[in-house]
């Protein structure tokens, strides 16, 4: 059913062809077994680059991170006849909370007390910080783990507890006409965060700006319809559609915006 040589043939990337590799070991379990399969968290640019290396297949494949706007997921794989559930992903949210007279903590903060416990990146999801506590979506096997063990980020005293379930505030989107003098990355990220473009410049040179989930190498990169762009600290925009050119020669383009 999988040519795993076939679909790992052009992955260079030796960390990346190794969670391909044991991902498709999953797939091919359930093919075998008739039974479900999960594979760890993957990134966006990972998950989609997987899913359209393994093309069509007769089992079902989806991704999950346990919530459904969450950025890294897990792909669950299940017998084509089988009726699948999201709470059948091993998927746990670990809440930790902080006093609010403690120092500021950032998602910097949390990941890596929890990586500090020995736990691999690829074991870990989404992290949702917000006012005195911050929610970790880890793989069930190690939760209990991180409720047991974690005691401080940072400096800081915290508390931690295992939820049964919990579903973050959805983000509002905000659609909206724009004009820029191209469409280069930084100019569009610029016009719809309302930054300079010099800051622009800099932060996509420190690695804080990404297209389709990639992390971005150049301020001049050229964007297309479709393409999903983000700025840490900033948010997110899709380059829903470009209008055209105004009498200004500037372009005319319509973007939705996540902040």
């Amino acid at each position: 059913m999988f040519n795993k040589e076939e679909i790992l043939k052009n992955v260079t990337d030796n960390d990346e062809k190794l969670l391909y590799a044991k991902s498709l070991d999953k797939a091919m379990l359930t093919a075998k077994r008739h039974e479900p399969a999960f594979t760890t968290f993957f990134d966006p640019f990972k998950l989609d680059r997987f899913k359209k290396l393994l093309g069509y297949t007769e089992i079902k494949v989806v991704d999950y991170g346990g919530f459904d706007e969450a950025e890294r997921r897990m792909i669950g794989f299940f017998p084509d006849y089988y009726d699948w559930d999201k709470a059948e992903f091993p998927i746990t949210p670990v809440e930790i909370s902080f006093t609010r007279f403690s120092k500021t903590l950032t998602h910097r903060d949390f990941l890596g007390s929890v990586l500090g416990l020995g736990i691999t990146r690829e074991k870990v999801g989404d992290i949702i910080v917000e006012d005195e506590r911050a929610i970790v979506f880890a793989e069930t096997s190690i939760a209990d783990y991180i409720a047991a063990n974690l005691e401080y980020v940072g400096h800081t005293k915290i508390k931690t507890c295992i939820l049964e379930s919990y579903a973050p505030p959805e983000k509002e989107a905000v659609e909206k006409k724009i004009t820029v003098a191209s469409l280069r990355l930084d100019a569009v990220l610029s016009g719809c965060f309302n930054i300079s473009r010099t800051k622009v410049s800099d932060l996509i040179k420190g690695e804080k700006a990404y297209i389709n989930w990639l992390a971005a190498d150049s301020p001049s990169k050229q964007l297309c319809e479709g393409d999903i762009i983000t700025l840490r600290g900033s948010g997110r925009a899709v380059l829903k559609e470009i209008n055209g050119k105004t009498k200004k020669d500037r372009f005319l383009i319509t973007v939705e915006i996540f902040k």
